[in-house]
């Protein structure tokens, strides 16, 4: 059994809680949305800040909006950093770009309190894939953890503190890139005569982004993008922490610029809080042919 400070339980947060707790673990959760925190007394301890919620913690793990966030959690005010102990580790799980791991890591080192950056991948049949960057030690110490919250199979150890990031910026852009060529060729098809029913079994069956039009199918042929496994606005977050980190290493993406920019476009069309596949409605809207 692990002590285990769990910050951050939204949608993706809130069920990794459930898969600890069940594994036997003690966690004491933490959250600036205090309800989702509730919702899980009954499997957690809950802290009123991410001090309290780190004091007695051998591994805290943070899933958090951005890096803002992780560095107001982990260095702010009753912020991580002044209540966890020496000796004990920070695991951070957003997707924040690999400078904000790299200053929250230096900024814990004194304190003696060690830091890995465990991305999360797309999941396939409910297991999630994980990359995860830091020191050798330190990664041996959360991989038990990592192989209850993802899957053993798909776990790489990437290389040290910020690695971990560089892997899920990097899955990320293809996976805002196939979705947006997938949405234009869906459109393209239906312009050109052919019915959506027949456009996505060309694609599904044809095209080398199957993956992607089978898990999307439902949503791109009813147009209800609502149910939001993964929102438009955090695509369009991470491709611009992948252009950001690209332009800081001194690396061109422009395609990637044109996704993004697409993504900002369907953002600005109050997409945002729908799922990222809703890239195809603000498509449609720019079709005539296709109203209605």
């Amino acid at each position: 059994m692990t002590h285990i400070a769990f910050l951050g339980v939204g949608r993706m947060g809130a069920p990794m809680v459930g898969r600890l707790a069940d594994a036997g673990h003690e966690i004491t959760v933490w959250s600036r949305t205090r309800a989702h925190a509730e919702a899980l007394a009954d499997r957690a301890t809950v802290a009123g800040s991410p001090a309290e919620a780190g004091g007695k913690a051998e591994v805290a793990i943070t899933m958090l909006a951005d890096g803002g966030a992780l560095e107001e959690v982990a260095l702010g005010r009753e912020g991580l950093a002044d209540g966890l102990p020496a000796g004990s580790l920070l695991m951070d799980m957003s997707t924040t770009g690999p400078a904000p791991a790299r200053k929250v890591a230096k900024a814990l080192e004194p304190k003696g309190v060690g830091f890995v950056d465990g991305s999360i991948g797309p999941a396939i049949e409910g297991r999630l894939a994980i990359m995860v960057g830091g020191g050798a030690e330190a990664v041996g110490r959360v991989w038990p953890l990592l192989a209850v919250l993802g899957d053993p199979q798909r776990t790489w150890h990437v290389g040290p503190v910020g690695c971990g990031q560089a892997a899920k910026l990097a899955v990320n852009l293809v996976l805002g890139g196939v979705m947006a060529a997938v949405a234009e060729a869906f459109t393209l098809g239906r312009v050109l005569g052919l019915g959506p029913e027949v456009a996505l079994e060309v694609l599904e069956g044809a095209s080398v982004a199957s993956q992607t039009v089978r898990s999307k199918r439902d949503k791109l042929l009813s147009g209800d993008f609502e149910d939001a496994g993964f929102r438009l606005a955090l695509m369009h977050k991470d491709l611009r922490l992948a252009l950001d980190a690209a332009r800081a290493a001194r690396a061109a993406l422009p395609g990637a610029e044109r996704v993004a920019d697409l993504f900002a476009g369907a953002k600005g069309q109050g997409l945002a809080d729908q799922d990222y596949a809703a890239v195809a409605a603000y498509l449609a809207s720019m079709a005539p042919l296709l109203d209605g």
